[in-house]
This record gives C-alpha cells, structure tokens and sequence, in this order.
C-alpha cells in the first residue's frame, strides 16, 4: 500500500498550494473577495458554497478564477435528473475544476451527461452527520457501509471522485483504489474546535489515509494568524506525503 500511494502522488502531482481547497463560507461577496485576495498565492483552490453562491453568483466564481485559483463548487446539487443536467450544463467555461452532486446514482449520470468539463464529486454523507441522524432515518447499518455503498455505485457510472469524511478515506482507498479524486472536509487541526462535524480529522490524517484534497474553513479563517495557520497545514500535508522508509 505504501508503494502503490508513492506512485499515484507522483502521478497527479498536485502543488502544495492546492491541496488545501479554502471554504469560502462567508456571507458576502466582498468578504470573500477579501479572503481570496488575503490567501491569494498561499493557496490556490476555493471552495464556492451554497450560502455564497447565493450572495454573489457568478461573479465570485469568475473574480476567483480570474487571479488564476482553481474553484470548487460546492452547491451539492439534488433534483429530477433532468434538471440536475441542464444546472451542470451552465457550469462549462466557468473556470471551474470541481462540482458537487449528492451521492445518487441517477443525479450522478445526469450531471456527467452534461459533459461540461468539470469534474463531478459525489457527497457520500454529509461530514455533520452521525449514527443517531442514520438511525432518525431508518438506516440499520454503519456510516461507513453507507459511504462504501454510495461510492461504488457513483463510482462505477463514471464518477471523477468523491466527498467523504476523512475518517473514511482510508477504506474507501483499500476497497476501491486510487483511480478517483477524493476531497475530504472536517478538518481540524489537533487543537482546533470541531464546530458542527462529527466525522473529523488531522490534516496529516486525512492525507496519510488517502485524501488528495482538504476542505479547511473556519481554522485558518477564525485563527490569530491566518497565513500562519496555512504554513503550519501545509507543513503537516508535506510531512505526510514523504515517502515512507520500509
């Protein structure tokens, strides 16, 4: 497993300032545009969520691009499939890498059918959600044999890749390979507050189990020294993607 983890890192060859994909969960348009600017460089991938897409519209998404920054767009889209087509389809020529669809299958063939050069990532569950939400719901197993089962089926319709909780991206990687970009949100730092996740990790975690990108918001954002903050994950990210010694 070491070696087959050498060899996919060489293979995508993401840059250290895009491992980290920085949410964007603010309420304005002018607050995001400050954050960008304030990390512009340090980092080099945002994450355009539901509330800001609301507030801004495209043009966030273009001024983002615009400074040469990869965009992930985060509106985690869940509707007829009809619908959920023609929505990707008004994503092409947007400058965007990454889009999100929920994890079911028909949702899924309708926004790769789109075909408008973004990648689609597929929600498996929502990082907030626990054993007593799947138990509200009537779900009898695990968090983590939901997770399997969404991805295989998302995954074997052609799936770019996945959202998960970092605390599966270990599983996921030894049950279904690395063929498939995984970004994981609910990152915290190791003295970081958890806020609303659940399903959380380190950076150095997440990266070591097998995730290629990580969602980090509040704890660069809300943290004294922000770009500090970034020095220190990117370090920890370095860290564990140095080849282990046999």
């Amino acid at each position: 497993m070491k070696n087959d983890r050498k060899e996919k890192e060489k293979e995508k060859k993401i840059p250290l300032e895009e491992r980290i994909i920085f949410a964007l969960d603010v309420p304005t348009a002018d607050a995001a545009r400050e954050l960008v600017e304030a990390l512009d460089g340090r980092i080099r991938f945002f994450k355009v969520g539901l509330q800001l897409f609301l507030a801004g519209g495209w043009p966030v998404v273009e001024h983002i691009a615009s400074r040469g920054n990869r965009v992930m767009l985060d509106l985690k889209l869940y509707d007829i499939p009809a619908t959920v087509r023609l929505a990707v389809e008004q994503f092409r020529d947007r400058g965007i890498t990454f889009a999100t669809v929920h994890g079911y299958r028909p949702v899924v063939e309708a926004a790769l059918e789109a075909d408008s050069g973004v990648k689609i990532l597929a929600v498996t569950v929502l990082t907030s959600m626990g054993s007593q939400e799947l138990a509200e719901l009537n779900f009898g197993g695990t968090v983590e044999e939901l997770v399997l089962t969404r991805a295989r089926r998302v995954l074997d319709v052609g799936c770019h890749g996945l959202v998960c909780s970092a605390r599966e991206a270990s599983m996921l990687r030894h049950e279904l390979g690395r063929k498939f970009d995984m970004v994981t949100p609910g990152i915290r730092p190791a003295d970081s507050d958890a806020g609303d996740q659940q399903r959380i990790a380190t950076p150095g975690r997440a990266i070591g189990d097998g995730s290629d990108y990580l969602v980090i918001g509040r704890p660069i954002r809300d943290a004294s020294a922000p770009l500090e903050m970034v020095s220190r994950i990117q370090k920890e990210i370095a860290t564990a993607l140095e080849p282990q010694q046999d």
